[in-house]
């Protein structure tokens, strides 16, 4: 039985992603919390921000997590191939923290011999009444987030579907302002309260607002796609997250951004 009605399966093929109110309970809020305190961080590169990494390997709570239904039958959902597990994290961001935007169906991905304009590893495709996302996360909030200055996430609308590449021809004019800063017509921020889901197609340029509230901000973060696709662990010890698949996504506006 889908997990998904065809309101949610239509708000998320035209957005993108799509909130699941409430999903996890304050005592489950709580639980995960409690457990993430125990595990140790690394630095992921962005400032005042840490990572909890490879989270289902770290613990068991977070391991019977990352197959619980309440996230896994929505992604399958919109999968729809055979899944398994890509990646598994936790963030936790306090004041002046910001992740800037990447993702972006239409940007382009930088390999060792070049670029290439398609990235198939994040894409948006419909056939035969069913969405064939080939890499979804679920974003589960620990922290509510109800305003822009909280450090919202923010998206690009339509940007699962683009054609025109944004972010290197803003680079290549010299433009040197972040558009989480400045803004951009479409941009448009969603806000959660702690125990909601987020299932969010990678293929829809996304980020966060700059944090300026004082506190936490507090999310776990698993990746799903189809079991055809390579285990980027076994490629690159060092990491479990798309850079270990040999190459490295330039695309991101954190790249052009001071």
């Amino acid at each position: 039985m889908p997990a998904l009605s065809q309101e949610e399966l239509y708000l998320f093929d035209t957005t993108g992603f799509l909130v699941v109110r409430g999903a996890f309970g304050p005592v489950e809020v709580e639980t995960y919390k409690a457990e993430l305190g125990r595990l140790a961080t690394v630095d992921p590169g962005f400032a005042n921000t840490v990572r909890y990494k490879d989270l289902p390997a770290a613990s068991p709570v977070f391991d019977r997590l990352a197959l619980d239904e309440r996230l896994v039958g929505p992604v399958r959902d919109v999968v729809n191939q055979p899944l398994r597990i890509l990646e598994g994290y936790g963030l936790r961001r306090s004041k002046d923290s910001v992740l800037y935007l990447h993702g972006g169906n239409s940007e382009l991905l930088d390999l060792g011999g070049g670029s290439v304009g398609r990235d198939m590893s994040i894409t948006h495709t419909y056939h035969d009444g069913k969405l064939y996302c080939p890499y979804v996360k679920t974003l589960v909030y620990l922290s509510d987030i109800q305003s822009q200055e909280d450090g919202s996430f923010c998206y690009v609308q339509g940007s699962h579907k683009a054609n025109f590449p944004l972010l290197r021809s803003r680079a290549e004019r010299g433009v040197r302002a972040s558009m989480i800063d400045t803004g951009f017509p479409t941009l448009t921020d969603v806000f959660v309260r702690s125990g909601d889901m987020l299932l969010l197609n990678e293929a829809l340029m996304h980020g966060t607002r700059r944090k300026l509230t004082d506190g936490d901000r507090l999310l776990l973060a698993f990746g799903y796609g189809p079991t055809f696709l390579s285990d980027w662990r076994e490629l690159d010890g060092e990491t479990s997250d798309l850079r270990g698949a040999g190459y490295v996504d330039h695309d991101v506006e954190e790249d052009f951004v001071h």
